[in-house]
């Protein structure tokens, strides 16, 4: 089986539920689709369970690209805006590391990949991707050259992604953007206790964050064989 989940947000506690109550096997595959760290308690644990757990597999979220750039390229523009997205647990468990274990995760996160295709059937991103530019690199290039394009963008794009068609050889399934900020751009009332997001106008993106960092969300996991859906709260 394979399952799909996002946006982590150190809270490690939750994500080991998730798999005991999906019953993760050695024979399936569980993907993190972008930010295992930032705002919850144990970031930095939550990297080190996932780099030690081969069923995991993880894309790049932009809370996990702010903290490379942060604390390995020292980009100061990344990390002023790291400093106003939650980064202070992550940076108080990292100085608790060694220097060796430093340089791993580090090195974790620099390796992660920005996108993955499954089953040829399935994008999974963190953000999206910008779909006009896409439309455009794809007279020229293959899907994954013209994803590649816009690294820099499919962990932080929202709202034209969102409201716009996607792709029509795979549906994309993406985290970064909480149910409620989907909501919101459709101008209707957020319910609680918030869902996993299916487009039902173009039927081409699936959006998973039901809002795990926050105090009235959850975690949130999709079984790609099924579409059946798990809830840890």
């Amino acid at each position: 089986m394979k399952y799909v989940t996002s946006d982590i947000h150190g809270k490690l506690d939750r994500l080991k539920r998730l798999i005991e109550t999906i019953e993760l096997s050695e024979d399936d595959k569980l993907y993190i689709i972008g930010d295992l760290v930032d705002r919850g308690d144990k970031p930095m644990e939550t990297i080190e369970f996932v780099m030690n757990y081969p069923q995991i597999e993880v894309i790049m979220g932009n809370h996990d690209e702010m903290m490379l750039y942060g604390l390995k390229y020292k980009d100061e523009k990344q990390t002023e805006r790291w400093s106003r997205n939650g980064c202070e647990p992550t940076i108080k468990g990292f100085n608790k590391r060694t220097s060796e274990e430093q340089e791993k995760i580090l090195s974790f996160i620099e390796g992660l990949p920005y996108f993955k295709i499954v089953d040829n059937k399935y994008l999974l991103v963190h953000g999206g991707f910008e779909p006009e530019r896409l439309i455009e690199s794809l007279k020229e290039k293959s899907l994954e050259d013209a994803l590649t394009e816009q690294r820099d963008r499919l962990v932080w794009v929202r709202d034209d992604f969102i409201k716009n068609k996607a792709l029509d050889s795979l549906i994309t399934i993406f985290g970064h953007s909480p149910r409620r900020y989907i909501d919101k751009i459709f101008e209707v009332e957020s319910k609680l206790p918030y869902e996993i997001w299916f487009d039902k106008i173009y039927n081409d993106k699936i959006g998973i964050d039901t809002g795990n960092c926050y105090d009235d969300g959850r975690m949130s996991c999709l079984r790609l064989d099924d579409y059946k859906v798990f809830y840890i709260e």
